[in-house]
């Protein structure tokens, strides 16, 4: 991110911190003085004039639209935006009203729903009927320079060789087709969106989660994946990834990869575009470069641009984060699609875990047009369809909280929900649990196919044969370098975590800060590692100086590094378990006794006694790392033995959310048992063996990126011939 500068990183770093301590402060806050009354409105979809009839019906607003609701708090759980043709107005009494309300003592808390974030990302599928509320007397002219830019930007690319857009020729015709995409208003709304725009700095100030007295506030809803997050923890994840997505594209847009006026769809196919071209041409210049020199070494001789490279495909992985992902904040539909049964016991868990008695969401519209109680009252559904031009029977409601009282607030009526002074929740009847057929979940698209795409499951694989006949197990040894006695890996992990520390000292390298323990038992000692790494950060600055997104440094992905070797039929992972140690959690793994590492091998000049052997067994570790998205991949955590086995240990840097490959074309011919057990993988196996160290995201990470490697290699067998893609490696 050398664009942006160190210092302005650092800068950000300290803002990100003291948001996120703010909002903490605000969280707290609000659950200390919770409000006499609270006011909670759901999906409003550019309903202008209905909005201002319920909110007056409910007392928060007088006839002339100023702040009427004394004290009491109003929540809007967000999608305020699109489909309907008063968004802006919409938007400005909101901010009116937030202005007003606390001179009476009152507060408006406007949530981030997942149509706030599609605006703010160039997610325009739904944004067309607002373009008319922001044409002025000058649209014909901001559109006709926004085109002339255009067409220069496809000249520019079109003489960049392999960059050719195949687009549209300066003729009037190509002109009006891009209008009519364009419409008046376009320009003007996407640069009031924009980061500087009036509305756009007033959209990235939505939280999207808020906790106000013993109830939580959310657009879509928070799936059980995320029970351990607190809830500002969730709403600051979704706030870094806004500014991730403003700084990406500010840099694409310096380098002149995109336009300010690009929707997320042109934008992605922009930078896809330069990511192909950039990725050949430097596999072309690496290999000039290393056929021109005999001892070619300089490491760092193209790393200005495979970090522009890595940039832009950390960009291309978005639909994995919160803000898109269908299990994110703005998107989960749980709440409303579960059984009865099933989401009971759900939502006590996660009532349990965020300290709350109630969940209020919306994002799900009712069918019946009514707010929906469920789960004994534990849940409200409150999108009850505002826009009724859109959804058929649906109309204008907002969801009353008064001393744990929950009432239901219509145009010609309100309904007691849940009331203290009962024993239970009066009966309601639940929505259909229907979705909108035409919105995509996630907010996302398939950027191979440059078309909006449903997010949906691929059909299960065949289930996984029968395991082979475990291979010999390898001869460990002890801290003096005999033989130990164990036949197999499971008798090393018993020892592993049965066998009492006695001695424990640091070891000076490694980002894991792993400890060297001695383990004593039954007259057997053993030298193993032991990490207890548990970090999370929203935005992590690398040592390179890349940026990473939804950084997770976390010693349990090397559990579930194991799993994912045994599954591919791999044994060159050292046994690991895991373990408490004087009341820190980590893992222990096996020493590897009389090795060393590559970075000692290079040092040497060793040269491996068999090349090809020697190759193989690094072409299926990096396979083995993209799948598992490896990012930590290093000289110091590759093993070699007295027999020249390569060993592959610490992965708490890997199984990142992204779905893209690390380097898909390091990967040129895959072993034939490799490819037979990657193929036969089963998608439940993976989630059930994996689903105790992994969450969702990062099990859908792991999903999308064994499909990929999959195609990837039918491809290069479609290409050059199976016999020379598959081989006999091991």
């Amino acid at each position: 991110m050398s664009n942006l500068g160190t210092g302005r990183l650092i800068r950000r770093g300290h803002i990100v911190a003291m948001c996120f301590l703010f909002l903490a402060l605000v969280v707290t806050s609000a659950q200390a003085q919770a409000p006499a009354r609270v006011v909670a409105v759901g999906d409003i979809h550019g309903d202008y004039d209905a909005f201002v009839a319920i909110l007056q019906k409910a007392g928060m607003i007088d006839e002339k639209l100023h702040w009427a609701g004394k004290n009491a708090t109003l929540v809007q759980t967000g999608d305020f935006l699109d489909r309907g043709s008063k968004c802006r107005e919409v938007m400005d009494l909101l901010m009116a009203l937030e202005a007003e309300a606390p001179k009476q003592g009152g507060r408006v808390v406007a949530l981030l729903g997942n149509h706030e974030a599609m605006n703010i990302m160039g997610d325009l599928r739904y944004a067309e009927a607002q373009y008319a509320e922001f044409v002025d007397k000058s649209s014909e002219k901001r559109r006709q320079t926004a085109f002339d830019a255009f067409m220069d930007w496809q000249k520019a690319r079109n003489g960049s060789g392999g960059l050719g857009t195949n687009g549209l020729q300066a003729t009037s015709a190509a002109e009006a087709a891009w209008n009519a995409k364009h419409p008046l208003g376009y320009v003007e709304q996407r640069e009031a969106m924009s980061p500087s725009g009036k509305y756009g700095r007033w959209l990235r100030e939505r939280p999207a989660v808020v906790k106000i007295g013993s109830t939580l506030f959310v657009h879509g809803g928070i799936s059980p994946d995320l029970k351990t997050w607190k809830p500002e923890a969730i709403a600051e994840r979704v706030r870094s990834e806004v500014k991730a997505f403003d700084d990406f594209t500010q840099i694409f847009q310096q380098q002149k990869t995109i336009l300010k006026t690009f929707d997320l769809m042109e934008i992605a196919a922009a930078v896809r575009a330069e990511l192909d071209y950039r990725t050949a041409e430097l596999a072309q210049k690496s290999a000039k470069a290393a056929k021109n020199r005999s001892d070619f070494k300089d490491a760092n001789l193209f790393e200005t641009e495979k970090r522009r490279i890595q940039r832009m495909t950390d960009f291309l992985g978005f639909n994995n984060w919160f803000m898109v992902h269908s299990a994110g904040p703005l998107w989960f539909r749980g709440y409303a699609a579960w059984k009865e049964a099933e989401g009971d016991a759900q939502v006590t868990k996660l009532l349990e875990s965020f300290g709350v008695s109630q969940i209020v969401v919306g994002h799900t519209t009712q069918a019946d047009g009514r707010v929906t109680a469920r789960f004994d009252g534990k849940v409200f559904l409150i999108d009850t369809g505002m826009l009724s031009s859109h959804y058929s029977g649906g109309r204008a409601s907002a969801l009353e909280i008064v001393e744990g009282k929950f009432t239901a607030i219509y145009p010609d009526q309100s309904i007691v929900l849940l009331d203290p002074a009962r024993s239970t929740a009066p009966a309601v009847p639940a929505s259909k649990d229907e979705l909108d057929s035409n919105e995509i979940p996630g907010g996302g698209f398939d950027e191979q196919q440059q078309a909006p795409a449903q997010q949906q499951a691929p059909p299960p694989a065949a289930e996984a044969p029968a395991p082979a006949v475990a291979p010999e197990a390898h001869v460990w040894l002890d801290a003096e370098g005999k033989p130990l006695p164990f036949k197999t890996d499971e008798e090393v992990m018993d020892f592993l975590r049965t066998a009492k520390v006695a001695r424990m000292k640091d070891i000076p390298t490694g980002v894991a800060h792993p400890r060297k323990a001695l383990l004593e038992k039954d007259g057997l000692s053993a030298n193993a590692k032991f990490s207890s790494i548990q970090q999370e950060k929203p935005v992590a600055t690398m040592a390179s100086g890349q940026r990473e997104l939804n950084f997770r440094d976390d010693a349990i992905f090397d559990m579930a590094a194991q799993e994912v070797a045994k599954m591919l039929g791999m044994d060159n992972l050292p046994p690991v378990v895991q373990r408490s140690v004087g009341g820190d959690k980590g893992i222990m793994q096996i020493w590897l006794e009389n090795s060393m590492t590559e970075k000692d091998r290079l040092r040497d000049k060793l040269q491996p006694p068999n090349p090809r052997q020697w190759n193989n067994q690094l072409q299926i570790m990096r396979i083995f790392d993209n799948l598992v998205y490896n990012t930590d991949r290093n000289q110091g955590n590759i093993l070699i033995d007295k027999n020249w086995k390569v060993w592959l240990i610490d992965h708490t840097r890997a199984f990142r959310q992204n779905e893209n490959l690390l380097n898909k074309d390091g990967m040129m011919d895959i072993d034939r048992g490799f490819w037979e057990k990657l193929q036969a993988m089963n998608e439940q196996t993976i989630k059930d063996r994996l689903k105790p160290y992994l969450r969702r995201f990062e099990l859908d990470g792991l999903i999308k990126r064994r499909q990929k490697i999959i195609e990837h290699y039918k491809a290069e067998i479609a290409k050059r011939g199976e016999s020379d893609v598959v081989r006999d490696m091991k």
